[in-house]
């Protein structure tokens, strides 16, 4: 079977406008900056790189927060400084791909709009990557991912902060802000139209219920796609203030439901970066057990920590959280065929015995 990838890379959905045949020359990081960016870090402990993953989390979070504080009075933005951040991010997963989106959780509510888009940052990195883009391509997915959202600059913080449902003004105001996005971005010199794009549609929806112009299919750029689904992802996980807080294999299970709302490609793809045993995925055992993956940012892939609460022949299990090192997982299973009573509810049970 073709790779996915095949299709994606034809080259007939690349805009030759935003991808003129000579490359703009990108600043380099600036020197003052590297250590606290950890652009020269070589790879270390995983604990190391969670040190460094913080740092670079934190820059970005500042970064965010002063182009914010710029957009919302009046100056334009400062594209260096954000392109030094990509650049981090980008060798921070490159050294350990675990340990960025691990720390992207830990969140205070002030925090949640900057953090957010460090996140979508991250993770359109690596599913460039997945994708095997050029690394022009790699650097310019994940600035559209640092200012995918620059437009709620100009929302009043209150709505931004708001726990719970918006009303319908407020979610059409909220909508504005693709549109003001675009605005803010297009006006900086060199800015790349992947930026551009993804800001103004990465809530446009293949099924045409998107916005802010109900493009449907194809019309919608593969970056455009990319960033709807990392953007989805990163709130399911780490919902603003009064969400509901998903795990993984909840987001990653919607995101494949929702055929029309989401590139089938592109989720498969995601699916991959994201990982194998998602946090709430429902695994068998060798010891013929069921448990659930649980949420623990510092897990092995290969062998992560679970809440075992029963047997394959249906005898309970006091629910205990286990590694799997000694006792390794054999298979996924698939909820609906065991038909338990509450599932959602005995998975958010067993997911707080990683807390």
């Amino acid at each position: 079977m073709a790779d996915d990838r095949d299709a994606w890379f034809s080259g007939d959905w690349r805009d030759p406008a935003q991808h003129p045949s000579t490359p703009v020359a990108r600043p380099r990081p600036a020197f003052g900056k590297a250590r606290e960016l950890h652009l020269r870090s070589r790879p270390a402990s995983h604990q190391e790189e969670r040190a460094r993953a913080r740092a670079v989390l934190d820059a970005g979070r500042d970064a965010m927060a002063e182009s914010f504080a710029a957009v919302q009075a009046g100056k334009p933005l400062e594209k260096t400084e954000l392109v030094e951040i990509v650049d981090a991010v980008t060798a921070s997963l490159i050294r350990d791909p675990l340990a960025l989106p691990g720390i992207t959780r830990l969140r205070e509510r002030h925090e949640q709009t900057y953090l957010h888009s460090v996140a979508v940052c991250g993770w359109m990195i690596a599913l460039a990557q997945e994708m095997q883009l050029d690394p022009e391509l790699i650097r310019d997915a994940g600035l559209a991912g640092l200012l995918h959202d620059i437009g709620k600059a100009t929302m009043p913080s209150d709505l931004l902060d708001k726990p719970g449902k918006l009303t319908v003004e407020e979610a059409d105001l909220m909508r504005e802000h693709a549109l003001r996005g675009h605005e803010i971005v297009s006006v900086v010199p060199d800015m790349p139209g992947i930026v551009l794009d993804v800001c103004r549609n990465h809530h446009e929806r293949p099924d045409g219920a998107g916005y802010p112009d109900g493009v449907t299919g194809e019309a919608i750029s593969v970056y455009a796609q990319m960033a709807a689904v990392c953007d989805f992802y990163d709130k399911a996980i780490n919902p603003p203030p009064g969400g509901e807080k998903w795990p993984s294999s909840q987001a990653i299970d919607h995101l494949k439901a929702e055929r029309g709302a989401f590139d089938e490609r592109v989720v498969r793809a995601f699916a991959r970066v994201v990982g194998t045993f998602l946090p709430g995925a429902l695994v068998r055992l060798r010891s013929d057990r069921l448990a659930v993956v649980l949420d623990e940012s510092d897990r092995d892939p290969l062998h992560p920590m679970v809440a075992v609460f029963r047997y394959i022949g249906g005898a309970p299990v006091t629910p205990q959280r286990m590694s799997t090192k000694t006792d390794p997982i054999i298979g996924i299973e698939r909820p609906e065929s065991w038909q338990f009573e509450d599932w959602p509810g005995l998975r958010r049970k067993l997911l707080a015995l990683s807390e």
